[in-house]
């Protein structure tokens, strides 16, 4: 009996990995993420729209086009590492739910030849994606007390969905990001009182209504 449970148990696992592993060489579905095409007529330089509102003590609503289309315009990453031969960055995305913002890192994956040409006789390309998620949201507390606070509760490895603790296998990249986009996070987030992240938009807060904490 035991050895027959220690064998389903086995089989289960076995099964949940390669599960992860079929799904996790497969990029996510970035179809609906705005802005995702990049640059195009009525770009918005984000850090100046947040820096004017808070000169003005303003509320500001920034969209998930807007913040994609800032990005493309405002990064360029190149692979490195083991995969630095392999793969080519194609793109940093943001996409914003409720109390939610994912970071997508797509990729192409291929054999790539001389200047950058790419050989299909070993495989054929194909995108790949990472994501790393940020819960954000604000607190008030019976004192007041607004605290705006971060949580990680993970991302994603291609479609597989990936706990917090594996993630870390990524954040170098996400690391790279928060350190290119120092200046627009330092303003966005640490002057700010209030954060609201809703469906395709994040709205900013500066206005000082109570005291503020920050987490």
């Amino acid at each position: 009996m035991l050895k027959t449970v220690i064998t389903l148990l086995v089989l289960v696992i076995l099964t949940a990995i390669g599960g992860f592993v079929y799904f996790g060489w497969q990029g996510a579905d970035l179809s609906d993420v705005s802005g995702k095409k990049g640059i195009a007529i009525g770009y918005v330089d984000v850090e100046r729209k947040v820096r004017n509102a808070l000169n003005a003590n303003a509320e500001v609503t920034l969209t998930e086009a807007e913040l994609n289309q800032y990005i493309a315009k405002n990064l360029k990453m190149k692979q490195g590492g083991f995969m630095k031969g392999f793969a080519k960055v194609k793109g940093v995305y943001v996409d914003l739910k409720p109390d939610m913002m994912e970071i997508f890192i797509e990729r192409e994956i291929a054999q790539y030849g001389e200047k950058g040409a790419v050989k299909t006789d070993v495989f054929k390309p194909f995108t790949h994606t990472v994501s790393m998620k940020l819960k954000i949201y604000t607190v008030v507390d019976e004192t007041g007390m607004t605290t705006l606070k971060v949580e990680f509760p993970g991302g994603s490895i291609g479609k597989a969905p990936t706990p917090g603790l594996m993630v870390t296998v990524v954040k170098a990249s996400f690391d790279q990001l928060a350190e290119h986009f120092k200046a627009e996070t330092d303003l966005g987030y640490k002057k700010m009182t209030s954060i609201t992240v809703g469906d395709g938009f994040i709205k900013l807060d500066p206005r000082v209504k109570t005291r503020v904490a920050t987490e």
